[in-house]
């Protein structure tokens, strides 16, 4: 095989960097796809997509999304932002039927030619300055629906759009919009859904208001992926290379990546790279490969979420017990944690496989994590009172857990609650 061949395979499997738009690649998602399926046949219902960053949200939106799209009409895909508020959204949703090149090029200038003939002087020719339409941010509930309906006139079939990371709308006031324009989605008809995503634990925790918008919103939320589902993405390029991959390396990589498949795609990448390097003929994979792996993905992980851990545990003294101190909180995939357990069942272990380091007191690896819940340590942790402490995010975990295992503290053995199915 040459790395042209490895790379179009990896490409068409792999994809740490970019969203799934194909069920065949959404492994573990046939439940939800299938919830989605039957919402989108009922009038007037709309999607909820909510659970963890990284978790395959927008993945398992915009494969619904073209599932019930038609080829001519693909789904339409805005983001939100800190800074955009309601009226912005509506109006990008509108925009989209606006080729992209008329939206972003400059109207030409008035530039042109002068010809002198005789008898008739000088005459002067221009061109006319090309005009980009565009689409007014809607200044009212009902300037958004027809925005809405606008869209729906130009399009033939069903209408999707995917509106995506509704937490990043932070005032109340705009959340507020929102609500008011979910609960009047059904006025649009049935050839217009929505299919909304965010981080939250539920619809009323994202709109903060309205109960009745929650109810015409079908509710997915999108867990974690079970070990057998985070093995198969890298089974599936094995068996398209010819190769196997260990037991014990699959067991590994799943418990690393707690559930979060953008782990297993990271990881998956430096791992098969690393077979095709290797001098030898490689039929299997090894301890190398998967040591490769790791370092691999920590390299190329997001560059937050390596800024928020080393901002965590650099410090001019007690680093390591810093991040010791996550290492035990990570060992374990329960979202809260409480001390004792923490200490008893985690820490003291982590400590004994570390060369030169001594046992904390209780209550000083309790300060610790007092200290990684402030400012000054990224608020990395959350508190939630009598010594309960968990990840302010879940997917910070997977990448404590890479950072442990480059170091040769491998876990998550212990503590194995992301199961099978």
């Amino acid at each position: 095989m040459t790395d042209e061949d490895l790379k179009v395979v990896l490409a068409e499997n792999l994809t740490p960097s970019d969203t799934i738009k194909t069920p065949e690649r959404l492994f573990g998602r046939e439940k939800n796809l299938r919830t989605i399926d039957r919402a989108l046949s009922s009038p007037g219902r709309q999607i909820f997509i909510y659970g963890d960053r990284g978790v395959g949200k927008t993945s398992l939106a915009l494969t619904s999304a073209h599932l019930h799209s038609a080829t001519q009409s693909p789904p339409i895909h805005v983001m939100c932002g800190r800074t955009s508020g309601f009226a912005q959204v509506m109006q990008a949703i509108g925009n989209a039927l606006i080729p992209v090149e008329d939206r972003v090029e400059k109207p030409g200038g008035g530039g042109g030619f002068n010809l002198t003939l005789p008898g008739l002087g000088g005459v002067g020719v221009s061109r006319a300055s090309k005009t980009v339409p565009t689409i007014a941010a809607p200044q009212s509930l009902n300037e958004a629906l027809d925005v809405i309906r606008y869209v729906a006139s130009k399009r033939r079939g069903k209408t999707i759009i995917i509106i995506d990371e509704m937490e990043r709308i932070e005032t109340a006031a705009e959340r507020e919009k929102f609500a008011e324009f979910i609960k009047n989605i059904p006025e649009l008809g049935a050839d217009v859904r929505f299919i909304f995503c965010g981080i939250a634990h539920d619809v009323d925790e994202l709109l903060q208001s309205h109960p009745s918008a929650g109810r015409i919103l079908e509710n997915i939320n999108l867990e974690r992926l079970k070990h057998n589902y985070l093995w198969q993405i890298l089974m599936v390029v094995a068996e398209r290379l010819g190769i196997e991959i260990q037991m014990e390396t699959l067991i590994r990589i799943s418990q690393v990546s707690d559930g979060f498949p953008h782990y297993v795609h990271l990881i998956g990448e430096s791992l098969f790279w690393s077979m095709f390097d290797d001098p030898e003929v490689v039929t299997k994979s090894g301890a190398p490969h998967f040591k490769a792996g790791i370092e691999g993905a920590l390299q190329r992980t997001e560059a937050t979420l390596r800024a928020q851990y080393d901002k965590a545990i650099q410090k001019y003294r007690n680093t390591a017990d810093y991040q010791e101190a996550l290492w035990a909180l990570a060992d374990s995939t329960s979202d809260r944690r409480q001390i004792a357990d923490i200490y008893e069942n985690s820490y003291k272990w982590i400590v004994t496989k570390r060369v030169g380091r001594s046992l904390m007191p209780r209550d000083k690896l309790n300060q610790r994590y007092l200290s990684l819940r402030k400012d000054t340590h990224g608020r990395i942790i959350s508190g939630h009172g009598a010594g309960w402490f968990s990840f302010r995010e879940n997917i910070m975990r997977g990448y404590v857990r890479l950072r442990a295992e480059a170091e040769g503290i491998n876990l998550g053995r212990h503590h194995n609650t992301v199961g099978m199915e």
